[in-house]
């Protein structure tokens, strides 16, 4: 019996996660599946997104922070 694949097998695959036996019939399947192929083709462009994403902290929370650090010692006795 074929094993039916789901989006969380995509989701291994495309993170080089999916036990190496399933990866050929995984591939087969998308071939023949429209629907697991278009989650492939999403989760693809979600990851690209996600990749040039950049984040800086806010100023203000990081001044806070180097803040509160300088005022404590880590070798105060409490």
């Amino acid at each position: 019996m074929a094993k039916k694949f789901t989006q969380n097998d995509v989701l291994l695959y495309l993170y080089n996660e999916l036990e190496a036996e399933l990866i050929k019939p995984l591939e087969e399947a998308m071939t023949q599946d429209a629907e697991l192929l278009q989650f492939y083709y999403q989760s693809l462009e979600t990851m690209k997104a996600l990749d040039e994403l950049v984040v800086e902290p806010n100023a203000t929370i990081v001044s806070i922070l180097n803040e509160e650090a300088a005022n404590h010692n880590s070798l105060e006795i409490h």
